[in-house]
């Protein structure tokens, strides 16, 4: 084992000729390009994700008041503050698509004087990056003559901007995909020490299947995922889990694609 270490250790200090260039590690080789990182918006249920078409520019702007604190006797002479109220706002625009779906909801929202839920997205990572509530405070619309139509985009925000990479939502929506439904996953002492009793609303459908994970880190799949690497439940076995862990139930179609999942705090038997 020592020697085999050996050689993975010998593989890896000679890799890249030593390390003398192609610094994969670098910050440069791990920076984001512009073109990968898109505005998305809910439509009205949350139900579906949409990518706005014909986006070119994005600026994310974050901002916070200042509050002056400056007495007689400040060191120096020198103004002193501290932060207030923060505050952010999205700036959008690109060519306009005449409709296209995620434009229909802007449109419609505006003209109601509704709020929109929107996500920024790492097209390239499969993640997304901020989400937040939103208000549209400028949406024109240019023609000239001697150009493509185009739109400008500004937003406001509600409340918070999540980032949503340090914040990492159990369930990570993204453009183009269905969302799952929701399962109702209760879980309460079983049988016997060490077993939960799980119990499942709605019930499972037709030709359906359940399968489950746990642990103290379980995530959502997402709609469509391959779940055949979690294990298969009945819907009426109890399971054996820890007190406190989370319990993952996904419901399934016969080729176990993810349609539905929920996810409960284990209670056992002690």
């Amino acid at each position: 084992m020592r020697f085999n270490g050996f050689l993975l250790q010998l593989f890896a200090d000679n890799a890249f000729d030593g390390g003398a260039y192609c610094d994969f590690s670098s910050s440069a080789a791990k920076a984001l390009a512009g073109k990968d990182i898109l505005l998305a918006v809910y439509n009205a249920d949350g139900s579906k994700l949409i990518a706005i078409g014909g986006q070119k520019g994005l600026t994310i702007n974050r901002s916070a008041d200042s509050i002056e604190i400056t007495s007689k006797d400040t060191a120096g002479g020198w103004k002193s503050k501290i932060a207030g109220m923060k505050e952010w706002s999205i700036d959008n625009d690109g060519l306009y698509v005449p409709g296209d779906e995620a434009h229909s909801i802007l449109s419609e929202s505006f003209e109601n004087s509704e709020p929109v839920c929107i996500k920024v997205i790492d097209g390239k990572r499969k993640r997304g990056m901020f989400g937040g509530l939103a208000v549209i405070t400028d949406y024109p619309l240019e023609a000239p003559y001697d150009d493509a139509m185009t739109y400008s985009l500004s937003l406001e925000g509600m409340g918070a901007l999540l980032d949503l990479l340090t914040n990492k939502p159990a369930l990570d929506t993204l453009p183009g995909n269905a969302v799952l439904d929701v399962l109702t996953v209760v879980s309460v002492a079983g049988s016997s020490a060490g077993n939960t009793a799980v119990y499942v609303n709605p019930a499972r459908e037709a030709g359906n299947t359940y399968r489950y994970s746990k642990g103290s880190a379980v995530v959502y799949p997402s709609y469509d995922d391959d779940c055949t690497s979690m294990d298969t439940w009945d819907g009426e076995a109890e399971l054996a889990a820890a007190s406190g862990e989370r319990l993952l139930i996904v419901e399934c179609t016969s080729e176990e694609k993810a349609r539905k999942a929920g996810i409960a705090t284990v209670t056992i038997q002690e």
